[in-house]
């Protein structure tokens, strides 16, 4: 579970008693029509939101549960917020599912975790042909957090702590904190795997197996330094071959490894390798996705608090949801992540340039100066230029030919615009460069080479610049610009 960058874990504790008071109603009286408020972005009603949590498909809705403040905009009182979607595009937000609780004579609030499909009855708690939704989250009380789960057996509607909200999986004592359990089945072995960070410095990952969800054995540790919090563990075809399927491990700040897992252990193949940049954090996959898709949400982490300057209800966002895959490249396998394919539904209208140089005078953007929400798709090649501009919508990107980086005009936390790093080691390939751009009213986010690397920041909703593409020092081309106006995800 992640926090914000003012807070502790352990400050939770100080929140109990406010916790208590948590109620599950999910703000029928709070609207989406609010000027700044992003568009096609997951964000919560009302108040703060962080991690995604417990995501998965239920055969016919993705769920999406998030850590959620009900009582504010900033952090604190962790509780599991919901929403559902058919197309993880258009999202319906369900009353809170997971509330903080007490338990011998423990009170605690809720932390980051996943949730599971039941498909074969392992819990033994499935009513009619309903199968049953297991939640496997961290319970954050003092004096050390442990691992606890809820089940629905009504497609999330309702929820039942099992044994009462008491620990599937102790503390192991190697941290007070110990946090956010993954589970999945692994089907070769048959049977359900959790994988739990429990120490820092040196990283420890710690694994279990079970049969029944309940009762939990030791299966291994993978010490790892660079591991911290938020573990997620998904299975890819390399080049799409069904014939090898390699794992991939990563923690809340995108470090990543790709390898076998046996069931018990895994087995790395390849270097530390690292993916997202800026503001991206404490990603997670949804579980039991149909036909083998593995797609990724995570929560921009960050960025000021948008409630008290924009004059929106809420504060912080998801990340727009990316599909992974593992290609091999010159340098080895690596994970590449792409906006999902469903974004097509909210198109509606795109704009192409070809084979255009860019001199002074020529700005392919001149007739389009209404540009809001945006898909934008380019490949150039910046020839002599020191820079190539891109004046978007509320927020300018500048490539930088000598230093290979591309910056982005961000926002801090206190609100004032900075410029960010937002790709860095960004070379020509043949002399090209391709970008793919997505613009909403709060963020930015880039990605390279058909998502090699990538990046998701915040930015801020006033527009200052004539929106254009130019160059500085020196003439550019443009191949290919492909500019996808988007309509509203919540309309």
């Amino acid at each position: 579970m992640a926090t914000n960058q003012n807070s502790d874990c352990y400050s939770e504790v100080r929140n109990v008693q406010r916790a208590a008071r948590v109620k599950p109603s999910s703000y029928p009286e709070t609207s989406y029509d609010q000027r700044f408020r992003p568009q096609f972005h997951f964000v919560s009603k009302k108040n703060w939101l962080n991690d995604p949590n417990g995501m998965v498909f239920d055969g016919k809705n993705y769920h999406l549960f998030f850590q959620h403040n009900p009582n504010g905009t900033e952090w604190g009182n962790m509780t599991w917020g919901h929403a559902i979607s058919e197309d993880m595009i258009h999202w319906k937000q369900l009353e809170h599912a997971l509330l903080p609780y007490r338990v011998d004579r423990r009170s605690g609030t809720i932390f980051s975790g996943t949730a599971v499909i039941d498909h074969n009855n392992s819990l033994g708690k499935q009513v009619g042909d309903t199968k049953t939704i297991c939640a496997f989250f961290t319970f954050a009380a003092p004096p050390s957090f442990y691992q606890a789960m809820a089940y629905s057996t009504d497609g999330g509607l309702t929820w039942t702590y099992w044994n009462d909200g008491r620990a599937i999986v102790d503390n192991q004592g190697f941290d007070n904190g110990e946090r956010d359990p993954k589970v999945f089945w692994h089907e070769a072995s048959g049977k359900w795997v959790m994988s739990l960070w429990v120490q820092r410095d040196p990283g420890r990952v710690r694994w279990f197996t079970s049969t029944n969800l309940v009762d939990w054995e030791f299966a291994s540790d993978l010490m790892r330094d660079w591991a911290f919090e938020c573990m997620d563990v998904v299975f890819l075809p390399v080049d799409g071959d069904p014939e090898n399927v390699k794992c991939v491990i990563y923690d809340a700040s995108f470090d990543y490894e790709i390898g076998t897992f046996d069931g018990k252990e895994f087995h790395v193949e390849s270097d530390t390798l690292k993916n997202a940049r800026g503001s991206y954090y404490a990603a997670q996959t949804f579980n039991q996705a149909p036909n083998g898709r593995a797609v990724q949400i995570g929560w921009m982490r960050g960025g000021p608090n948008s409630a008290k300057l924009f004059d929106v209800p809420h504060n912080q966002q998801m990340a727009f949801p990316v599909e992974l895959e593992l290609k091999s490249t010159p340098n080895g396998v690596r994970l590449f992540c792409s906006p999902i394919s469903e974004i097509e539904t909210l198109v509606s209208e795109t704009h192409q340039f070809e084979n255009l140089s860019l001199q002074e005078g020529v700005n392919p953007l001149d007739g389009l100066q209404n540009l809001d929400l945006i898909d934008l798709e380019i490949t150039f090649s910046p020839g002599v230029a020191d820079e190539v501009v891109f004046n978007l919508p509320r927020t300018q990107l500048r490539f930088v030919s000598d230093k290979h980086q591309l910056l982005c005009n961000g926002i801090s936390e206190s609100g004032e615009r900075r410029e960010e790093i937002c790709l860095d080691q960004l070379t020509e390939r043949d002399g090209k460069i391709h970008l793919r751009v997505l613009v909403d009213r709060l963020s930015v986010e880039t990605y390279a080479f058909g998502g090699e690397t990538f990046s998701a920041n915040y930015i801020s909703p006033i527009q200052q610049e004539k929106l254009s593409i130019h160059s500085i020092g020196g003439s550019a081309v443009i191949h290919d610009l492909r500019i996808r106006e988007l309509q509203s995800a919540w309309k």
